[in-house]
C-alpha cells in the first residue's frame, strides 16, 4: 500500500479537510483578550523559573499575589480590629461598665486558693474534697496562665477537655473548679455549728461565687462574636493569617 501524501500544498477536496489549515494559529483578531489582572499574573508567571511554571505551581502563585494585593488594602484595618479586640480580655469592653474577664477569672483563682486553704485546715489536707478542688484549680491556674501570657503551657495537654484552643480548656476548668468549690464548701458546712455563719470563708466562697455571676454577664463574648463575624469570613481570614492577626476567642 502507497504511503499517503501529507503534503501540506496539496489542495483538499472542495468542502472537505484542508489539512494546511490544521491547528493554525488564529488571528490577532481572533485572539482571547486577557483582562488586565490575568495580564498582570501571566506576566509573573513569564518569569517564573522553569520548574516552577507547573499550572498547579501558577495557580497557587496568582492566589497569593491576588491576596497580598488584597491584605495592602485591608490588612491594616483587620490588624487594627485585631488590636482592639485582643485587648478586651485584660481591659473590657465598654458595655461591661469596667469589668473584664482577666480580673474576673483572677479573682476566681484567688478566693477558691483561700477556700481550699482553709478546708485543709479544717478537714485535713487529705480529704478527698479538699484535694479535688486543689487539682481543679491547679488545672484552672495553668489555663488561665496559658491564657494570659498568650502562650501555650505544656500542662494543658494533659487535660481530658484541652482541645488545642486554651480559652476553651480556660471555660472547662472554671466549670470544673466552681462545682469542685461548691462541694468542698458544702463539707465546710457539714463541720460547721451553723451552716449560715461561716466566717471568713463565707465572704470567700461568696466572691467566688459573684466573680462567676460576673464573668456569665459580661458583654466579652458577645463583642468577640461581632468581631468574628465581622472580619472572620474569606477572604478575611486569610487576610489574618497574612497579617500576622490570630483568632480571638470567646470566653465560652
Amino acid at each position: 500500500m502507497a504511503n499517503a501524501d501529507f503534503n501540506p500544498k496539496q489542495t483538499g477536496t472542495p468542502g472537505g479537510f484542508d489539512a494546511g489549515s490544521y491547528r493554525e494559529k488564529a488571528s490577532p483578531e481572533q485572539a482571547v483578550q486577557l483582562t488586565p489582572l490575568q495580564q498582570k499574573l501571566a506576566g509573573l508567571e513569564a518569569k517564573l523559573p522553569a520548574a516552577l511554571t507547573r499550572q498547579a505551581v501558577a495557580l497557587a502563585l496568582s492566589i497569593v499575589v491576588m491576596l497580598a494585593a488584597f491584605a495592602g488594602f485591608g490588612g491594616a484595618k483587620v490588624r487594627s480590629k485585631y488590636n482592639t479586640a485582643r485587648q478586651w480580655f485584660t481591659v473590657g469592653v465598654s458595655a461591661d461598665n469596667g469589668y473584664n474577664l482577666s480580673e474576673e477569672l483572677t479573682a476566681r483563682a484567688n478566693t477558691a486558693a483561700n477556700v481550699i486553704t482553709t478546708a485543709g485546715n479544717t478537714l485535713g489536707a487529705d480529704n478527698a474534697e479538699v484535694q479535688t478542688a486543689q487539682a481543679a484549680l491547679d488545672d484552672f491556674s495553668a489555663c488561665l496562665d496559658a491564657v494570659q501570657s498568650g502562650g501555650k503551657s505544656q500542662a494543658l495537654t494533659s487535660l481530658s477537655y484541652y482541645n488545642g484552643s486554651s480559652m476553651h480548656a480556660l471555660y472547662q476548668a472554671n466549670e470544673t473548679l466552681g462545682k469542685a468549690i461548691d462541694q468542698l464548701y458544702a463539707k465546710l458546712q457539714e463541720q460547721a455549728a451553723d451552716p449560715m455563719k461561716m466566717g471568713a470563708v463565707q465572704g470567700q466562697y461568696g466572691q467566688f461565687n459573684s466573680a462567676g455571676t460576673i464573668i456569665g454577664t459580661l458583654k466579652y463574648n458577645e463583642a468577640v462574636y461581632n468581631y468574628q463575624n465581622e472580619v472572620g469570613g474569606f477572604p478575611a481570614n486569610v487576610l489574618g493569617g497574612l497579617a500576622g492577626v490570630k483568632e480571638v476567642e470567646p470566653f465560652a
